[in-house]
């Protein structure tokens, strides 16, 4: 008895540091937006901050498998999956999104970032032959109406981040890589541990996005940051991206993708409410309603027993 309560209550405390470990790296991811708008575009343009979190990111990963010495040995046919999918998910994501939150409202940013799963459920119908069942069409509508009443009523005025088109596509797009990017490791993440999977797919991330992003950081402003400057950097490339990361990896590995995944309603919280007592954002009816409409549509879309 006493060996089960003590196994008992190990089972917890795994499964309250895991909850934890999720609910952070949420509110790590949906609060990037925040820091981004901090340092761009007036001390760092946007591709220099997304070169440079994929940078630090795929050191730090490759240094903890030289350390820890964790590599797993990649079958050679899986190396261009690897590399199509480090093209997709970290450099064509991480551009879009960056450059998109830096030309957006932030809770623009928080709530379009939403429509991930969605997209990664079309596209596994598309592509995977997945069943589309009707609570996937009720999810695709709702969510896709909520994106337009979001894009649609966008407004410049009451607020110091105003909206637009080109940043609302932006942040689209990267959902769109991001999405396929899941698409694409599907078939290999039964094959090789999470954690080797994210080294190569930001190893080759940041080979490609060395001559598309790289040159910005020659043009960051590094003698203007102050301490709350360089507090944001930190925050983007250790919080935002390492360690969000890392800890997704630990939950995935832990409970599975699903249950993993559910964690992802954070993230429009504590961006909208980052941006309400930080920037000073004003969330009217119209954000209110949008906002609903696609994270209704995600948790629709999630629904096991389809209709």
């Amino acid at each position: 008895m006493a060996n089960l309560s003590n196994t008992d209550r190990t089972l917890k405390t795994n499964n309250v540091l895991t909850a934890a470990a999720l609910v952070a790296a949420n509110f790590f991811y949906g609060t990037n937006v925040l820091p981004v708008k901090k340092l761009s575009p007036h001390l760092m343009q946007p591709t220099g901050i997304s070169f440079a979190r994929i940078a630090f990111t795929a050191i730090m990963l490759l240094s903890i498998a030289f350390f820890t010495k964790s590599g797993e040995k990649i079958e050679k046919k899986d190396y261009l999956l690897l590399m199509l999918a480090g093209l997709l998910g970290v450099t064509c994501n991480q551009t879009f999104s960056v450059m998109g939150m830096a030309a957006t409202n932030p809770i623009h940013s928080s709530l379009l970032i939403m429509s991930t799963p969605i997209i990664v459920t079309v596209l596994a119908a598309v592509f995977l032959k997945e069943r589309f069942g009707m609570n996937k069409v009720a999810g695709l509508l709702m969510g896709l109406t909520g994106a337009f009443i979001l894009i649609k009523n966008r407004t410049s005025s009451a607020t110091a981040h105003p909206a637009s088109l080109y940043g609302d596509l932006l942040i689209l797009a990267g959902s769109v890589c991001y999405s396929s990017y899941l698409i694409l490791i599907r078939s290999i993440s039964q094959k090789y541990s999470p954690l080797t999977i994210l080294r190569f797919v930001f190893f080759f991330g940041a080979l490609f996005s060395l001559p598309l992003t790289g040159p910005a950081i020659l043009k960051t402003s590094w003698h203007a940051f102050g301490g709350w400057d360089w507090f944001a950097f930190g925050y983007i490339i250790i919080l935002g991206t390492l360690a969000a990361n890392l800890m997704m990896n630990w939950g995935v590995r832990t409970w599975g993708p699903s249950k993993t995944g559910s964690f992802v309603y954070f993230q429009p919280l504590f961006g909208t409410l980052g941006a309400i007592l930080l920037l000073g954002e004003q969330f009217s009816l119209i954000k209110l309603a949008a906002g609903a409409l696609i994270i209704s549509g995600v948790w629709v879309t999630s629904l096991k027993k389809e209709a």
